[in-house]
């Protein structure tokens, strides 16, 4: 077989290239799904937000408030019923921005190189070698970028891209409620004398009365609040002792708490909430590893999803393929269900060609429950 019919050759080619960079990304052993703590928290929106006539991808948020049923009024027979108040919806609105990994180009020189391999090894190593040096990294970027925006913005309630080279700046601010952001409690969650379960257990007690609602909730914490507020307070250490004393299985005086002995003990303290341990992390050219997640912050949340990942389509696609120089040839692939697209194009650059590959995405998280989403400031103790 020439080189030119290669599968690795026609991953640039308009015609066949989307199903071979399909088949690719499907493929578990070529790629592998590193990042995805994204995916944990909210769902893939099954509807495409179209674009406005200026180009932005729009969309709305709504949520109704939930309304516990009251108790009946009394009447006079044949009396008529009182009209209900009833509530409105709220909601808040937010444009999908775009994105686009570093690009993979291949000169000339290399192709040659790879075209005298192909005659050596065939197609199989160089189909690897694509996906592991070239896509795996794009792909592992359009992760990290979709978990650090899901992490900020379920611990923040908005999102303000800072990372990357190019544009930063706000993304978008859910409508969580003013009254939504909390304080610790009587004593700040770091100091191992807090009575940290009871403190948690008020907050979602003083919510419930609020509300009037029993909600599902569960606490989101990160891994190191965890480790360093729960595994060493005293309230805790002394709930898993006893938790165990009642099993006959006694721990000795001088116990050192880990998370397995801790999380059964937890589920058992009445009126606290599942705790889900919040691990994500992410690098970024400029800022190194960075995590989207606030220091210091625990999150209340109904349990489930938090949300959709909204997303539109790219132009590229478009208008690439309509109005591309035909002197270059472009294929696109779709990648992360819909989220993402991978361009390869044969660019002709002076007098010789160039084989690029970038990854584009435009999609961003939208926090859907946000009524009934808490943020905590555990650093912060009740004024």
């Amino acid at each position: 077989m020439k080189f030119a019919n290669s599968t690795y050759n026609k991953i640039w080619s308009s015609t066949e290239g989307r199903q071979i960079v399909t088949q690719i990304l499907q493929n578990p052993d070529l790629i592998r799904a590193n990042h995805t703590f994204w995916a944990q928290k909210f769902r893939i929106d099954p509807q495409i937000t179209p674009t406005n006539q200026e180009g932005e991808a729009v969309f709305i948020s709504k949520m109704r408030e939930m309304q516990s049923g009251v108790m009946m009024d009394m009447r006079a027979p044949l009396g008529d019923s009182i009209p209900e108040d009833r509530r409105g919806v709220s909601y808040y609105s937010g444009s999908i921005p775009e994105f686009i990994s570093k690009g993979t180009v291949e000169k000339a020189t290399e192709r040659d190189y790879k075209e005298k391999l192909f005659e050596q090894f065939g197609d199989a190593s160089l189909i690897a070698a694509y996906a592991t040096d070239v896509l795996q990294s794009k792909i592992d970027g359009a992760n990290q970028t979709l978990s650090y925006m899901s992490a900020q913005l379920l611990s923040t309630g908005k999102i303000i891209y800072n990372q990357g080279v190019g544009i930063q700046g706000n993304v978008l601010k859910a409508e969580i409620p003013e009254e939504n952001f909390k304080t610790a409690g009587e004593v700040v969650w770091s100091d191992p004398s807090a009575r940290l379960l009871d403190q948690m257990v008020k907050i979602e007690n003083d919510i419930k009365e609020e509300k009037g609602l029993e909600l599902s909730f569960q606490w989101e914490v990160t891994r190191q609040m965890f480790n360093e507020y729960f595994l060493k307070n005293e309230q805790v250490i002394e709930w898993v002792r006893y938790q165990n004393v009642i099993n006959n299985t006694p721990l000795p005086d001088r116990l050192v708490l880990d998370e397995d002995m801790t999380m059964p003990a937890l589920a058992k303290f009445s009126g606290l909430s599942p705790i889900v341990i919040i691990e994500e992390k992410q690098k970024d050219v400029e800022n190194g590893v960075v995590h989207g997640w606030a220091d210091g912050v625990a999150v209340l949340r109904p349990v489930g999803y938090a949300g959709l990942v909204r997303r539109t389509t790219v132009k590229d696609v478009e208008l690439f393929t309509k109005y591309g120089n035909s002197v270059n040839s472009y294929s696109f692939a779709p990648a992360l269900n819909g989220l993402a697209t991978v361009a390869n194009s044969v660019i002709v650059n002076g007098n010789f060609k160039e084989w690029h590959t970038h990854v584009i995405m435009a999609a961003v998280p939208s926090l859907d429950e946000f009524l009934y989403h808490y943020i905590i400031d555990t650093t912060t103790a009740d004024s």
